[in-house]
């Protein structure tokens, strides 16, 4: 498997091309401390057809993948094919178009979209700055929504740190009958169906059996940020709400997958286009994306390394 390493004095990035583009590792110089989620296990043997609809479960459960044109596997729409689990990009090679010690481009297409995916990792002092594009390579349009998915490494009082702007978040799922799915509730201090208060805003210990998706609707400020008390350090990603109006947060105190003996203890703080996981769900509401035949469209995210140069004491944000 080719493995590149993007590196300056501050940060280290590795990315596997042949592993569906996968950021691997988001490393502090100074500290040495690791940002994204390890695997949690060997991707299992699967043949080509078995795993372009294998669930997402049978990858590693680990890395920052990119989800499109879907999160949730979904029906086809209209004269659309149907979208597996997590989208299409994950589960095969990309290709490298340049590389450089401190870049590399990428570029893929997806199988149930007539759409190319190209993608730009460099590291510029203390950030990881993603440039996307999409073209649209047929004359019909193509629905899609896009997601960054960028599984954290987290710790036991880990903070998530989202704009003051921010009182509510929408329930997309919850393993557990603490918060209602489709509901809204309070951020960060929430009220669980049991009369409780949840502060979402702190990582919980590991318990094996809770787990949420929540979505925010972005205001003037694009950011969200996990900060580490115990190092004070912290990932803050930037992006244009403008281009990406809302932001998936998912949860998981080593609850999911169910199915495996391994499960994610993990935060990801995802940036998106859309407050459904679901591509049909978002045709039907209406925040789905449509690229034109022939049309392209472009955006960005940056991943700063809060505390890349010398302790970080993060100022109060929810």
């Amino acid at each position: 498997m080719s493995t590149y390493v993007l590196e300056n004095s501050l940060l280290q990035v590795t990315v596997l091309p042949d592993c569906g583009g996968k950021i691997s590792s988001l490393r502090s110089v100074r500290t040495g401390e690791e940002f994204i989620l390890a695997p949690l296990q060997p991707s299992l043997a699967l043949t080509a057809n078995e795993h372009a609809f294998a669930d997402f479960s049978l990858g590693d459960l680990g890395g920052f993948d990119e989800c499109l044109p879907s999160v949730a596997p979904c029906a086809g729409i209209n004269e659309e094919s149907a979208v597996p689990d997590h989208g299409d990009l994950w589960r095969h090679p990309w290709t490298v178009e340049s590389s450089s010690p401190q870049s590399i481009t990428l570029v893929t297409s997806t199988s149930s979209r007539p759409l190319r995916f190209r993608r730009t990792a460099r590291v510029e002092e203390d950030a990881l700055i993603l440039d996307y594009e999409i073209e649209n390579i047929s004359a019909s349009p193509a629905t899609w929504l896009w997601s960054a998915h960028p599984l954290l490494k987290v710790e036991v009082e880990d903070r998530i740190c989202l704009p003051s702007e921010i009182a509510a978040v929408d329930v997309e799922y919850a393993s557990i009958d603490t918060l209602a799915p489709s509901s809204t509730i309070a951020w960060p201090i929430a009220q669980s169906l049991s009369g409780e208060t949840i502060d979402l805003s702190t990582v919980p210990p590991e318990d094996g059996v809770t787990a949420y998706k929540l979505f925010a609707r972005m205001g003037v400020s694009g950011m969200a940020t996990l900060y580490r008390p115990r190092l004070q350090q912290g990932l803050a990603f930037h992006f244009d709400p403008s281009k990406l109006p809302y932001l998936g947060l998912w949860m998981s105190a080593g609850a999911w997958p169910q199915s495996r003996q391994v499960r994610q203890y993990t935060v990801a703080i995802e940036p998106t286009t859309s407050p459904r996981d679901s591509l049909s769900d978002a045709v039907a509401e209406g925040s789905a994306c449509v690229l034109a035949g022939g049309g392209r469209t472009a955006w960005k995210v940056s991943l700063q390394l809060l505390g890349a140069s010398f302790p970080y004491s993060f100022p109060g944000q929810n």
